[in-house]
């Protein structure tokens, strides 16, 4: 089990940890199957003890006495050769009792004084001393086959398959001999002379089988192999237990962590979309929150001065032409407010389709930031543009790429401080592979107000304005609307910040 308990260290596949479970666990079978042979079989464990009086008495009974009776009273028929060889393999077979821990099997052979086989239940022959078995060995000494008969004496075997089954010596004398071998079973071999110059010769052999050992090896690797997965299985019932707690819990539960294979990796990903869920859910609250309070400021407003007007609580015209100038502009940011709104909201949740067309980028970049020359004298920033001498040209949505440039040069006038430079560089496309390029823009301002590097992973979320007062115009949704627009292009729109600089870089890959 050490060995499985690594597995949990190590990154491995969890088809690896199971076939190395198998090998560990048929190594182990293996050993005890073959340790469990060499001790037990043989023994009482698996096969009753007998000994000599019973086990030939227990033949008799069953073959010996049975088979001779029947002979005798055939005996006419059974000096014909192999005229009773049908009756008699019929009425004892050679396999003639078999069991789960053992098989007993008797040939038997009718002989005349002559060695002459008249009768057999297999296919057996007489081989004499010094002639050839079948299978091409030669018996040239009894003494090789025990018990050893006397010289002058015969082989009855079986050439089945070109190899001698239960080798059987004949001689003329009467009596029953027991061979052992404990790792196969035992032998019993009997002559007993018949009336009409008749002999019978019957081996009845006893071998113990391996079933047991079998099963045993089956039941210690199904048993090893079931410890070493057990875990895994449990696992697997934790893994879709865990998916229900986690929707019990409002995804608040966490799955834990086991292994180190796909099972750990699933369990890992259901965490980490529990975690996404919770936050994901967590930022749709604070965008209905933030809806709520960038609606109601403005039309709180709007209604204020709509109650002065309709009061006419006002001293003058030009007072009046004020109030009504003051809705106009309320109006207006609230417009704005519900477009953005209803923008990211399209962005983020409806199927967006782009109308990509090749677009020369310096000329869009041209465009763009000639039409914030305004802001740029208001503000006193001056904006450099940096251009590669080569035209770079790019599949994207021309309208929306232009609101990811407004949006981006927007807050970089709103928030930069005055007398400051804004620089825009478009650099060179770098190969990433065979097929790609990727194409970097990069925006540098200086903000009015220092940053932290712990504020760039927030200026992309929804309605972050970069102070808890939210007192600023707008409903800080102009970074995460271009956020969302280049990611549907397959880009990223990331911050970083250098000294008191502030970049803004998109990375888009195009096509070679």
């Amino acid at each position: 089990m050490l060995v499985i308990k690594w597995t949990r260290k190590f990154k491995t596949g969890l088809v690896g940890e199971l076939v190395l479970i198998f090998i560990l666990s048929l190594a182990a079978t293996l050993a005890a199957v073959s340790l469990t042979a060499h001790f037990l079989i043989g023994s009482a464990l698996f096969y009753p003890v007998q000994t000599d009086a019973e086990r030939i008495m227990n033949y008799r009974e069953k073959v010996g006495n049975p088979l001779a009776a029947w002979l005798d009273a055939r005996a006419g028929e059974a000096v014909i050769p192999r005229q009773l060889e049908q009756e008699l393999r019929e009425k004892f077979p050679p396999g003639y009792s078999k069991s789960f821990r053992a098989a007993e099997e008797v040939v038997v052979s009718v002989v005349n004084e002559q060695g002459e086989l008249l009768q057999a239940n297999s296919n057996v022959v007489i081989v004499r001393s010094g002639e050839s078995l079948p299978g091409g060995k030669a018996l040239h000494s009894a003494t090789e086959y025990p018990p050893a008969p006397e010289a002058g004496g015969f082989v009855i075997g079986n050439p089945e398959e070109e190899q001698v089954y239960n080798i059987i010596f004949f001689t003329p004398k009467e009596g029953i001999n027991i061979s052992y071998n404990n790792s196969s079973g035992t032998k019993l071999q009997e002559t007993r002379k018949l009336g009409n110059g008749l002999y019978l010769v019957a081996a009845s052999t006893i071998t113990y089988t391996e079933n047991p050992v079998s099963a045993l090896g089956l039941v210690v690797f199904l048993l090893l192999f079931y410890l070493g997965v057990r875990g895994r299985i449990r696992y697997m019932r934790t893994l879709e237990q865990g998916t229900h707690t986690l929707y019990a819990t409002d995804f608040e539960a966490r799955i834990p962590l086991k292994y180190n294979n796909e099972l750990s990796t699933m369990a890992a990903a259901l965490n980490d979309m529990a975690e996404q869920i919770v936050v994901s859910r967590s930022k749709e609250k604070d965008f209905l929150l933030n809806i709520s309070h960038d609606l109601r400021t403005p039309l709180t407003s709007i209604m204020g001065f709509l109650s002065l007007l309709k009061e006419k609580s006002y001293d003058s015209e030009p007072e009046k032409e004020r109030y009504i100038e003051v809705l106009e502009e309320r109006t207006g940011y609230l417009k704005k407010l519900i477009d953005e709104f209803f923008e990211i909201s399209q962005l983020k949740w409806k199927p967006a389709v782009l109308n990509k067309s090749r677009v020369n980028m310096q000329e869009l970049l041209r465009q763009v930031v000639e039409g914030y020359h305004p802001q740029s004298r208001d503000r006193r920033i001056e904006t450099v543009l940096l251009l590669p001498d080569q035209s770079v040209h790019v599949e994207i949505d021309a309208d929306l790429f232009v609101r990811v440039l407004e949006n981006l040069l927007s807050n970089a006038f709103k928030y930069s401080r005055a007398d400051t430079e804004l620089t825009i560089r478009l650099r060179e496309p770098v190969a990433e592979n065979r097929r790609q390029c990727l194409l970097r823009l990069e925006m540098w301002s200086t903000p009015a107000q220092a940053m932290e590097n712990g504020e760039l992973n927030r200026l992309f979320d929804r309605f972050y304005k970069g102070d808890s007062s939210r007192t600023g115009e707008g409903a800080g949704l102009g970074l995460s609307i271009a956020a969302e627009i280049i990611r549907l292009h397959g880009g990223r729109l990331d911050a970083q910040i250098e000294g008191e600089r502030l970049g803004m870089m998109i990375e888009l890959f195009m096509e070679k």
